[in-house]
């Protein structure tokens, strides 16, 4: 999480990717804690971590994960998932309106450690943040000040050629 000291202060993007984190500690998984946040108009409309339905059985309260034992990587093995997405929870609790032209900023930690993990939108949820009308999606890279990368919504990754 970048912080400020002093007179320093930290920029606008810095802040609301800030937000994310918080929210990616909320997270129940216990593979990776993302966290969303949907901003339009310089005003937050929505936020979103990675956990199970409301209601429902997590990894976190159980102690375990699916696919930790199968070595499974990003983007491997989503259907023994129990997680929704945060960015599909973000887009979930708010309108088309709100989200046409908005930007979503998220962040990922590892949760052994607490680093900051390279943040990037798997090809389902790419395709929900295009859907939306996400202008620009915000991806923290490390814990750093400014080591963001943007990406304009419609040249995220949201399939994969090739792939079965």
């Amino acid at each position: 999480m970048v912080i400020s000291t002093g007179a320093d202060r930290v920029s606008k993007i810095d802040t609301y990717l800030n937000c994310a984190e918080v929210f990616a500690y909320r997270s129940t998984c216990l593979k990776r804690k993302y966290g969303a946040v949907i901003v339009k108009n310089d005003a937050v409309v929505s936020t979103g971590y990675n956990g199970s339905p409301r209601g429902m059985e997590n990894c976190c309260d159980k102690g375990e994960c699916p696919r930790i034992p199968l070595d499974m990587h990003q983007g491997d093995g989503y259907a023994m998932c129990k997680a929704v997405h945060a960015e599909a929870n973000a887009l979930l609790n708010c309108s088309r309106e709100q989200t046409v032209g908005a930007d979503l900023y998220l962040t990922g930690v590892n949760p052994a450690d607490g680093s900051t993990h390279q943040a990037k939108p798997c090809p389902l949820c790419a395709r929900l943040i295009i859907q939306a009308g996400i202008k620009n999606v915000y991806l923290r890279q490390s814990a750093n000040a400014d080591d963001y990368t943007i990406i304009p919504a419609e040249k995220l990754e949201w399939f994969k050629e090739g792939s079965a």
